[in-house]
């Protein structure tokens, strides 16, 4: 004899399909849950750190060349002065020859806070620079290129003119004897 195969109460069966149906539904809300979890960062994670804007540096506006107290450093016959225009933050290199006694002034406006930087070049060992500020009537220099070398770095504590005066020692110049000569003047 077979063994017999339980009987089904499908009435029983009947009863428990809505709870069934209700399980099914529970564990697909609950994946479906998950999933997007896993698309969404969740709210403890930290905001990625935004891009920092590029900035540039304001360009320093430059005052007006002080022409005025500038004219006092041209004291010999034959000097003049020249007002060296350029960007606010840049360079240019000027060429000259010191004559004798005469040579080319220079006049260059700096911003306040700005660095001038200024390097005399020349095959001749009996060519210097002095820096002034132009404002300054006791004639003291504020950069001595005999003294102090070929390459000077003044930062302006105020708007201002600065005065590069290239010259030979005197011995030199009493000899009439020339020295040309490149300088290059740069502002930052």
């Amino acid at each position: 004899m077979q063994p017999s195969k339980p009987e089904i109460d499908m009435t029983a069966c009947a009863r428990f399909r809505p709870l069934v149906a209700a399980a099914a539904l529970v564990l697909l809300v609950a994946c479906s849950d998950r999933e997007r979890d896993r698309a969404q960062p969740s709210a403890e994670a930290p905001p990625a750190p935004a891009a920092a804007p590029e900035t540039t540096p304001p360009v320093p506006t430059l005052p007006a060349v002080d022409v005025a107290n500038a004219e006092q450093f041209v004291t010999d016959e034959g000097d003049r002065l020249e007002s060296l225009t350029f960007d606010p933050v840049g360079e240019m290199t000027v060429e000259g020859v010191a004559d004798g006694s005469v040579a080319p002034i220079y006049a260059v406006p700096v911003a306040a806070g700005q660095t001038l930087t200024a390097t005399l070049e020349s095959s001749s060992s009996n060519i210097y620079f002095n820096i002034s500020d132009a404002a300054d009537h006791s004639g003291a220099a504020l950069f001595r290129g005999e003294v102090q070398g070929e390459a000077a770095s003044l930062t302006a504590p105020r708007d201002m003119t600065y005065v590069l005066t290239p010259f030979q020692p005197r011995a030199t110049a009493r000899r009439a004897e020339t020295a040309p000569y490149r300088l290059t003047v740069a502002r930052n």
